[in-house]
């Protein structure tokens, strides 16, 4: 007597290959995550990085790590021109420090962008420009966590 698989049992196969590539992409995460998930420019604004994502430029740094951050705006000369850019370049400002929330993640927090930047009403914010750097810089060389392809971290601001 012959017997042939039922379909019961490829189904089967197939929903455990989904599951698993269910499992691998929700363990990939994200470089980035922002809470509110689509911030305004007067919205208390969560960062969250993960140096496990990304170029990886602060995988296993254990020192202090501060922020970087600026704002496209639609008064920018072109598509990554930072205005407003707070903090210099590898100062240790305090209020630049980002809290570091287990191993190769930091959190950062800016209360009410239009505010903490001191943008004038007639200016429209599109993007919040965001590097993660080591505090630890010689000159201006630091480890800096950016997008795979090693550009700037850009979030969108949603208008209001």
């Amino acid at each position: 007597m012959l017997t042939y698989p039922t379909k019961k049992k490829s189904v089967s196969r197939q929903n455990g290959f989904f599951l698993l590539l269910l499992l691998f992409l929700a363990s990939c995460g994200e470089l980035v995550s922002v809470s509110p998930k689509k911030p305004s420019e007067t919205d208390d604004i969560r960062i969250r990085m993960d140096a496990t994502k990304g170029d990886q430029g602060l995988l296993d740094y254990t020192g202090d790590v501060y922020v970087h951050l600026g704002l496209i705006t639609n008064k920018s000369e072109h598509a990554l021109d930072w205005r407003f850019v707070k903090f210099a370049w590898g100062s240790r400002d305090p209020t630049a420090l980002a809290k570091p929330i287990g191993k190769n993640k930091w959190e950062y927090t800016i209360k009410n962008p239009r505010a903490f930047f001191q943008v004038p009403e007639d200016e429209k914010i599109y993007q919040l420009a965001v590097l993660f750097r080591s505090g630890a810089c010689i000159d201006v060389y630091c480890k800096v966590l950016r997008n795979e392809d090693g550009s700037d971290i850009l979030i969108p601001i949603a208008s209001k």
